[in-house]
């Protein structure tokens, strides 16, 4: 596969340049590649989008688990996921590209939570009935498929681990085409697809400015001295989303928090059991197998100390802590007794941006006139990315396109009542 090469500031001193375009995309992880793309796949507006990184997924993307699944507590939040997971399954027609970097790898989801026979089966409704392929499984089905996989629903207190009370589960949700893609090769795809539909794309150049006039945003200031006009700015910087809005003075109703989130590699062998991409409900945490089969990932459980806010995006822990690789393994331990727990152990830790009240995104025209947010996924922007970028380009441009979601375009509006959730990274 030919490398891709993006483009960054140069050394060289030259004198501020003043331009316009339509639109300003502030951040080009998955979000804003997919708000770029998806604007210009059905407009002929000129988008300028702009990173202080060097290259794609360098934040929040780069540490996304990456897992396509559509169990949500909204239906319309169903159907916005399952069109972004049709999008990956079919990436090369979605992007366009003839050799996209990331693939869909199909690994079907087990999702092991405390539930009653009426309450999986509204949840069933609820994922079948909006287009999603979902099964409800009985615990003999479960072990006759994944024998290794122990299925208690008691809560696990990670405080007095020895004096847990196992409780089996009795039937079990599972979503058939739930699966991964390449969160890292995905964005890459998405900026190729905005270079081509003539998105000017520039790595390396941060925003220290927003431009205003008259309680309008007009434009954005570069770190290279550069000021562009513009009809729009799309804030879409992930964890710094808070930086840009302040500049603005827009976005005070919404608490969203950059979170560090620990996420734990254990070596994987040929001989170690096909697991599908299981949601642990009584350890608020999940595992998936690598795309290279070489590795599971676990993501350490969803208790407070794991997840420590940061006031500076620019600094945080980039590796696990030891008490966090500790719970964690204990965690898939009490899971899947049934597997050899043995092997290197390593780990990273990324950023979301979770949103205190519902933790859905905050999603179109802020307070202040000129300035779109598309900000606070709380771990679901690489889930939704795909038909997120379709509602702001579709709100924006008035265009349908192929894999659009059929829901409103204000769901996630910054006016909006708070959305149902289940809490947390599950929603």
């Amino acid at each position: 596969m030919a490398r891709r090469e993006f483009v960054g500031k140069t050394d060289a001193m030259e004198p501020p340049q003043h331009s316009h375009v339509d639109v300003v995309v502030v951040g080009a992880g998955i979000i804003g590649s997919s708000v770029a793309y998806q604007i210009t796949r059905r407009s002929h507006l000129k988008v300028l989008m702009v990173d202080k990184a060097p290259g794609p997924a360098t934040g929040s993307t780069g540490a996304s688990v990456a897992i396509s699944r559509c169990r949500y507590t909204v239906p319309e939040v169903v159907r916005l996921a399952y069109c972004s997971q049709l999008a990956y399954r079919s990436w090369d027609e979605f992007t366009g590209l003839s050799e996209p970097i990331s693939d869909y790898r199909q690994m079907g989801a087990l999702w092991i939570f405390d539930r009653t026979t009426d309450q999986l089966a509204a949840e069933y409704t609820r994922l079948h009935s909006n287009g999603v392929a979902v099964e409800i499984l009985s615990a003999s089905d479960v072990l006759d498929r994944w024998p290794e996989l122990d299925l208690c629903v008691a809560p696990v207190d990670f405080e007095a681990l020895d004096n847990h009370q196992c409780r089996q589960g009795e039937s079990f949700l599972y979503e058939v085409e739930a699966g991964i893609a390449d969160p890292a090769g995905a964005n890459a795809d998405l900026v190729a697809a905005s270079e081509r539909e003539g998105v000017d794309v520039r790595f390396g150049t941060g925003v220290t400015d927003i431009v205003s006039d008259r309680g309008h945003v007009v434009g954005v200031r570069l770190d290279t001295g550069d000021e562009v006009t513009c009809g729009l700015v799309v804030n879409a910087a992930g964890p710094w989303c808070n930086q840009i809005n302040e500049k603005a003075g827009a976005q005070r109703r919404w608490t969203l928090t950059p979170t560090r989130v620990q996420l734990v590699f254990r070596e994987w062998g040929d001989t170690d059991p096909h697991l599908p991409i299981t949601f642990d409900g009584s350890t608020d945490g999940c595992y998936r197998i690598e795309r290279s089969g070489k590795q599971i990932l676990l993501v350490s459980p969803e208790i407070p100390r794991f997840m420590a806010s940061t006031s500076d995006p620019d600094d945080f822990r980039t590796n696990p802590d030891r008490e966090c690789v500790e719970a964690t393994l204990a965690a898939f331990q009490h899971r899947a007794p049934g597997v050899r727990h043995v092997g290197t152990t390593t780990g990273t830790s990324g950023l979301y941006t979770i949103n205190e009240q519902d933790s859905h995104p905050i999603v179109g025209p802020s307070e202040i006139p000129g300035l779109w947010l598309v900000n606070g996924f709380s771990g679901h922007g690489f889930k939704l990315a795909p038909g997120i970028g379709a509602m702001v380009a579709r709100a924006i441009t008035g265009t349908e396109a192929p894999f659009d979601p059929d829901i409103r375009d204000d769901l996630f509006a910054i006016d909006r009542t708070p959305l149902a959730t289940s809490g947390g990274v599950f929603a």
